[in-house]
């Protein structure tokens, strides 16, 4: 089936909710896929799904890693696709959760077989996962908007509505697919600090685990997440402690946060269609620094 490896899932889902994460286009670093990731480990998901990558990768651009496991051996990681099934054992839905990596190759074919393996489930709804990088201070709360183009459903969550035009990635082309399908789709969009170009971000996934809640009907337990989103905003803020032009920079930003009001015309599916000011320069130590602790 085009390199897509499939289970039964049995016993059936109940109402189950879609959450879709994938690194690339729709994701500033890991913010998406850490929460998928969460929502794996939290409520003990059950993999059904996984993607052969030889079907839709170029390796000289999304190149397999390696890395020391603790016995001392050397292990190949290749690019991966799978889907969860998530029983959570709360309020009147469990979830399909599937994160993984956006493809190079054959997206129409990807999301078709997708699709395949999706609708038999019966979902009630799809909502995906975005990270994009946002003119917003590691100082205030991560900033989420929800949106929809569907205008009943984004009156039912209380959404924006979806109004972006241009250059989309899969999953654009897995939202065309499945509302071909007839489901409903919904996004979630996590504002991240354009000016830490690092992978993880902790108060970014703490946001869209919390910003679920409303979706999903119930609470998603949080672990460690609030520690390490403190402790991640200490290491900020310590790396940047004394250099003045980062603090005129953050503070500027910090007044900007609080006169914004939400963003009712936010894309359901795209990272970012607006010019931020550029803060590399600025904040290039405070980058190295948090590159260099080398712990999560």
């Amino acid at each position: 089936m085009d390199g897509f490896s499939l289970t039964p899932v049995d016993p059936p889902l109940r109402s189950p909710i879609v959450i879709l994460a994938f690194t690339g286009w729709s994701d500033t670093g890991t913010v998406t896929t850490d929460a998928a990731n969460h929502l794996v480990e939290t409520f003990g998901g059950v993999r059904f799904l996984e993607v052969d990558p030889e079907e839709y990768y170029v390796f000289t651009e999304t190149r397999p890693t390696v890395s020391i496991d603790e016995s001392g051996v050397r292990r190949l990681h290749w690019p991966e696709n799978h889907a969860y099934a998530v029983r959570t054992g709360l309020g009147g839905h469990d979830l399909i959760v599937v994160r993984g990596i956006e493809p190079n190759l054959r997206w129409r074919t990807f999301a078709a077989r997708l699709a395949e393996a999706i609708v038999p489930l019966q979902p009630a709804l799809v909502c995906t996962l975005v990270a994009r990088p946002a003119a917003t201070p590691h100082t205030r709360p991560i900033p989420v908007t929800g949106s929809s183009a569907d205008p009943r459903l984004a009156a039912r969550y209380g959404l924006g509505r979806s109004l972006y035009q241009g250059p989309t990635g899969i999953i654009g082309v897995i939202h065309d697919v499945l509302r071909a399908r007839g489901l409903d789709l919904i996004s979630l969009a996590a504002g991240v600090p354009h000016y830490l170009s690092i992978d993880e971000n902790p108060p970014a996934t703490l946001a869209l685990i919390r910003a679920l809640e409303p979706v999903l009907g119930y609470p998603v337990p949080e672990g460690d997440l609030e520690d390490r989103a403190a402790a991640f905003v200490d290491r900020v803020n310590e790396a940047s402690r004394g250099d003045d032009q980062v603090g005129t920079y953050v503070r500027t930003l910090e007044a900007q946060y609080e006169d914004d009001t939400d963003d009712e015309g936010t894309s359901d599916e795209e990272p970012g269609d607006s010019e931020l000011p550029s803060a590399d320069d600025i904040l290039k130590d405070v980058e190295d620094f948090l590159r260099g602790t080398g712990d999560r």
